[in-house]
């Protein structure tokens, strides 16, 4: 059988929404933008993780922590306040750091530890 002429594979122009939608995603996720365009191509499936808000709340300082840089470079392309970035960073922080500990007064057993529903 004759091999194919050309390349294997072809370049396509993204809309600049779409092409900001990857680089967001590939951002705020870790990964790369091919793996962030392979991902909104397959289907969702059924299976949740269910995290308590605090590990949810370490989780997302950690990522915001990892991807700063990448964050800076999203905010700097669309003209946005950079600043926010830090913000948001020292709220999660402040957040984790005074999140209330067992013993402390307060009613897990009657308000919940911030577990899902």
């Amino acid at each position: 059988m004759p091999r194919p002429r050309g390349p294997a594979t072809e370049m396509v122009r993204l809309p600049v929404d779409v092409a900001r939608a990857l680089r967001r995603r590939a951002a705020t996720a870790d990964i790369t933008i091919a793996h962030a365009a392979r991902q909104l191509m397959l289907p969702k499936k059924g299976e949740k993780q269910d995290l308590g808000l605090l590990e949810h709340v370490e989780w997302l300082w950690s990522r915001l922590r990892r991807r700063r840089d990448a964050l800076l470079d999203i905010f700097e392309d669309a003209d946005a306040d950079q600043l926010v970035i830090d913000k948001a960073t020292d709220a999660l922080a402040r957040l984790r750091d005074e999140w209330p500990k067992e013993g402390s007064g307060y009613a897990f057993t009657e308000h919940g530890a911030g577990q899902p529903m």
